[in-house]
């Protein structure tokens, strides 16, 4: 029997049940926060300064590349101008050297062959004698002295070949005078000419011993 007569003929109806006093969980809802507006910046400001110093560092590193390809333009340039220059010096003193060997040539053989003629004239005991080698003189001193005109002169020995000048024109007139006294039988002339002579070979001597200092 039931505790209460009056509930006895109630049937539960299934599937009905009562409500439960507990309300009904709601599922977590998870809130998104929204991003700082200054981070995007931020990160659009980083990748610039990654950007800018990538850059920069690009453009430092060329420069320096440009640097040194001018520097070294520059040591170059200034290395093949030292090195012209010195080929310049190098052809002009090789120039300077062979003027001076042109000369020194010209003057060696022609002092030579006068030199013999005068000894010539010196030992002489005849007057066919005489008469030939105080002409052969006259040619040879003649022919010097044209060659010493044509020849390109060293600056170094302008004044020893103008004392050379001077004494060869001195010599060429005193031969001509003891050749004169020979041809007209002139004693005076032909004693006058040899002295002249033989000052004027004294000369040539001493312009020679200048030659020879100029050459040293």
């Amino acid at each position: 029997m039931a505790a209460n007569p009056e509930m006895e003929g109630i049937v539960a109806l299934p599937g009905l049940e009562a409500p439960s006093s507990e309300e009904p969980a709601v599922p977590a809802v998870r809130v998104r926060r929204a991003k700082p507006r200054w981070l995007s910046t931020a990160l659009v400001g980083g990748v610039a300064l990654i950007a800018t110093g990538s850059l920069g560092y690009v453009s430092y590193s060329a420069a320096q590349q440009r640097n040194a390809a001018y520097d070294a333009f520059v040591g170059t340039r200034a290395t093949l101008v030292a090195t012209d220059n010195t080929l310049t010096l190098a052809q002009a003193d090789a120039a300077s050297k062979k003027v001076t060997a042109n000369y020194a040539a010209v003057y060696v053989l022609d002092q030579g062959k006068v030199q013999l003629d005068y000894q010539n004239v010196q030992a002489c005991n005849s007057y066919g004698a005489c008469r030939t080698a105080s002409q052969d003189l006259l040619n040879d001193l003649q022919k010097f002295q044209a060659d010493r005109s044509r020849a390109i002169v060293p600056s170094s020995l302008s004044a020893a070949d103008a004392s050379l000048g001077d004494a060869l024109s001195a010599a060429i007139a005193a031969d001509q005078e003891f050749i004169d006294g020979m041809d007209t039988f002139s004693v005076n002339k032909v004693k006058d000419g040899l002295h002249k002579l033989d000052a004027a070979m004294l000369n040539l001597a001493k312009a020679q011993i200048a030659l020879g200092n100029g050459l040293q």
